[in-house]
């Protein structure tokens, strides 16, 4: 076949398989369009995240060709506990990704290899005392690791950890401890509890409401309408522990000209021993429909009763955005703590705290200035704080207590997802064929290595 007979059968093809797309897209529904679009939209940004971690892996690699020799074998090894904060919103997440290098571990072990701490992850006994989602702060997230050492028989000066990796990381992520640690300690098994906190305006929200029903969260249950499930594992168990739960305001406007109290922010506290894949985010988003008169109180006991309600109901998470691994709490653990690069610090958190409270003030002042124009104060308390936590454009039109359950369908009433039994049983059958697959294109692998021999 001549060059020209080859270009001429690839447009035919090209042709014919444009023809074909009409066809098919001719076909669908309004909603299938809209679902294929959002499929296609997702499927585009993988393929950035792709190419931009493929380039930054190319730049890394550039980068270490660069660095000069180091003999990891001349210095001796100690096992440690390394304490850090970070600003969650500018992070794809805690835990490292394929689609993706905008995480924190990714920052993290960048900075761990460029300062020689460690040679490699593989061979460094790493653990992470927990993984945070996009967008989740930490106030304290403990890894454990064996690190370079300074010390020797001469020499009893150990090597500032703090400081070291400071120097390295971005502003947003900050090592503010570290703690000599046995090397069978782990950051992950060890961790005897955590705590997170949820910040959010008290807008229309009761607190007293939320307290109430709060108290049926404390003790060992059954979580599963509380979390995103995860059926990964070969046992997946969704009862957890949580020992206390508390919900404060966390300020009071003294400021005597404005009477909307909708702009105090509140926190919820809950400690435990550890938490589900959402587990924070669903019980936030539950309580604020029970403050704000949506829900009854009972709620959330009626949604722990789950031979009642093994399946979840269909209800939108709160906001990534406010959420913070607060505390991880470990026995016997002796924090150091560098003095001088806890100054530092501070002045990087001063700086994001001024750069946001300059804009908070300045929004703040305009609303004071329209809110002064309406006419009905009634509608002040609730115009919006809250749509970023309910995750919901509707939101912005706001509530008042009195039609806060006009057009709004009760949780009990809504459509169910599968159980975790189905979910399981779809996982086990996906994982068993993809074997199959996999097997049998092994055969046809070795059949072809057969025909070649």
């Amino acid at each position: 076949m001549s060059n020209k007979e080859i270009k001429n059968s690839k447009r035919k093809l090209k042709s014919d398989d444009n023809d074909n797309d009409d066809e098919i897209w001719s076909k669908l529904s309004r909603e299938q369009i809209i679902r294929r679009c959002k499929q296609l939209e997702k499927h585009v940004e993988q393929l950035k995240n792709t190419i931009i971690k493929k380039t930054d892996n190319e730049s890394n690699e550039k980068k270490n060709k660069k660095m000069r020799p180091f003999d990891f074998s001349k210095h001796s090894k100690r096992h440690i506990f390394l304490k850090f904060i970070y600003l969650g919103w500018e992070y794809h997440g805690f835990v490292v990704q394929e689609t993706t290098s905008q995480t924190v571990e990714d920052f993290l072990f960048d900075a761990l290899i460029k300062t020689r701490l460690i040679e490699q992850r593989a061979t460094s006994n790493y653990h992470r005392c927990g993984r945070t989602d996009r967008g989740v702060s930490a106030f304290t997230q403990v890894i454990s690791i064996t690190v370079r050492s300074k010390i020797t028989t001469e020499c009893t000066e150990e090597l500032n950890y703090v400081q070291m990796l400071n120097g390295v990381l971005p502003s947003s992520i900050r090592c503010i401890a570290w703690a000599s640690v046995p090397d069978v300690k782990s950051a992950r098994f060890d961790c005897i509890s955590r705590s997170y906190r949820y910040y959010f305006p008290k807008a229309n929200v009761d607190l007293h409401r939320m307290r109430q029903a709060s108290i049926d969260l404390i003790g060992t249950h059954d979580f599963r309408n509380f979390c995103k499930l995860d059926i990964t594992n070969t046992e997946p168990t969704f009862i957890r522990r949580i020992d206390n739960v508390t919900i404060e305001q966390l300020n009071i406007d003294n400021d005597l000209n404005n009477s909307n109290s909708g702009y105090e922010m509140c926190e919820l506290m809950v400690h435990g021993s550890g938490f589900l894949w959402h587990q924070i985010r669903c019980i936030v988003a539950i309580l604020i429909l029970i403050g704000q008169g949506k829900e009854d109180t009972d709620l959330v006991k009626t949604l722990l009763d789950i031979e009642k309600y093994p399946c979840t109901p269909n209800y939108q998470i709160a906001s990534d955005l406010p959420l913070v691994l607060f505390d991880c709490q470990f026995n016997g653990v002796d924090w150091i703590c560098d003095q001088i690069s806890l100054r530092i610090t501070i002045c990087h958190l001063q700086r994001y705290w001024s750069s946001f409270q300059i804009r908070a003030t300045m929004i703040k002042s305009m609303l004071n200035n329209l809110e002064n124009q309406i006419y009905d104060k009634k509608q002040l308390p609730i115009l919006g704080q809250l749509s970023l936590i309910e995750n919901e454009s509707n939101s912005l039109l706001g509530y008042n207590n009195n039609n806060n359950r006009r057009n709004y369908q009760p949780i009990l009433t809504r459509p169910v997802r599968e159980s975790v039994e189905v979910k399981i049983e779809k996982y086990q059958n996906k994982k068993a064929k993809s074997e199959i697959i996999n097997d049998d294109n092994k055969n046809e692998t070795n059949k072809t290595d057969d025909l070649i021999v």
